[in-house]
C-alpha cells in the first residue's frame, strides 16, 4: 500500500482505477480491506482511494481519534494526491467522517453515499448508550479477540456467512485496545445533526433492516437532507458492503449513473426518493 506522511501520522491507502475520484471510508475497528468487494467493481469506473484511518489497518497508531481528526487526515491525503473534489462513500463511522468532511467543505464533495450510519453518534438514547457501553466494556475488559467474535456473530448470523465471520474475527482481533476505546470516546461526542442543510449535494442513504438502529431513524435522516435518496435492504445487517456486496454495488452504480455489472437478488425492502 502507498503511504502518505501527514502531520503526526503515516496514513496507508489504496489508489487504483481511473476517472473521477471516489473516496471510500471504513468504520470503527476496520480498514480499507473491508472494501474488498467494492474496489474491483468501482475501479472500472472511477479512481478509487481507500485509506486506513489513523489507528487502523496499516496506518500508524497516533491520536487523537476523533471524527474531526479523521476528516482532517483525509483532506490532507487528498491534497497530497492533488484531488480537490470527489465523491465519498462512508460506512458506519466512515459515514460520520464523510459527513464531517462535507459540512466543512460542501463545495468539494460532489455527492455522498452514507451506509449504515446516522448524523449523530451521541449516546442520547437508551439503545445507543447500551451499544457503546457494551462495546467499550467488552474491549476494555475482554480485549479485541472477544469483541471481534461477538461482532462477527451479530453482523453475519447466517450459516452461509461462516467465511465472513472468520474474516472479521481474523482482522478485528488485531485492533489496538487503546485506539478503539479512544475512538469510542470521540464518537459519542460527535454530531452534525444541526448542520444537515449544508449537505445540499446528492446524498444516498443506505440502511439495513436489522441494523443497530431502527429503519425509522434512517428514514428521518434522509427526510432531513435537502437532496437525498433512501434505500433499505431487507434481512440485512450492519455490514452491507460485505454481507450483500452484489446488491450494494449495484445500488452504488445506479446512484452514480453508471451501468451496473452485477444483478441484485430481490432483497430491497424500501426504495424511496425524498424531494
Amino acid at each position: 500500500m502507498p503511504v502518505a506522511a501527514l502531520p503526526g501520522v503515516q496514513l496507508h491507502y489504496t489508489d487504483g482505477g481511473a476517472g473521477d475520484p471516489l473516496l471510500l471510508l471504513h468504520g470503527i475497528g476496520n480498514s480499507s480491506k473491508d472494501w474488498e468487494f467494492q474496489i474491483p467493481v468501482l475501479t472500472q469506473h472511477f479512481r478509487v482511494i481507500a485509506p486506513d484511518l489513523r489507528g487502523y489497518g496499516e496506518s500508524s497508531r497516533a491520536g487523537p481519534y476523533s471524527v474531526e481528526q479523521f476528516a482532517a487526515d483525509v483532506w490532507a491525503l487528498l491534497a497530497q494526491l492533488g484531488i480537490t473534489r470527489c465523491r465519498i462513500i462512508g460506512h458506519s463511522m466512515g459515514g460520520a467522517v464523510a459527513m464531517q468532511m462535507a459540512v466543512e467543505h460542501p463545495e468539494r464533495v460532489e455527492c455522498l453515499v452514507l451506509a449504515d450510519t446516522l448524523p449523530s453518534f451521541r449516546a442520547d438514547t437508551p439503545a445507543k448508550r447500551l451499544l457503546f457501553l457494551s462495546r467499550y466494556l467488552m474491549m476494555a475488559l475482554l480485549g479485541p479477540q472477544r469483541l471481534a467474535s461477538t461482532i462477527a456473530a451479530k453482523l453475519f448470523p447466517a450459516p452461509e456467512h461462516a467465511s465472513l465471520r472468520a474474516r472479521v474475527i481474523e482482522r478485528n482481533q488485531r485492533n489496538d485496545r487503546k485506539v478503539y476505546l479512544r475512538t469510542i470516546r470521540g464518537l459519542i461526542r460527535w454530531s452534525v445533526s444541526a448542520q444537515l442543510q449544508r449537505l445540499a449535494m446528492p446524498v444516498f442513504v443506505i440502511a439495513a433492516e436489522h441494523d443497530y438502529f431502527p429503519s425509522e431513524d434512517a428514514k428521518a435522516f434522509a427526510d432531513a437532507l435537502p437532496n437525498a435518496q433512501l434505500k433499505i435492504f431487507a434481512n440485512a445487517h450492519h455490514s452491507l458492503p460485505q454481507e450483500i456486496p452484489s446488491e450494494f454495488n449495484t445500488a452504488l452504480l445506479a446512484f452514480f449513473g453508471t451501468p451496473a455489472t452485477e444483478s441484485p437478488r430481490e432483497s430491497t425492502l424500501v426504495a424511496e426518493t425524498h424531494r
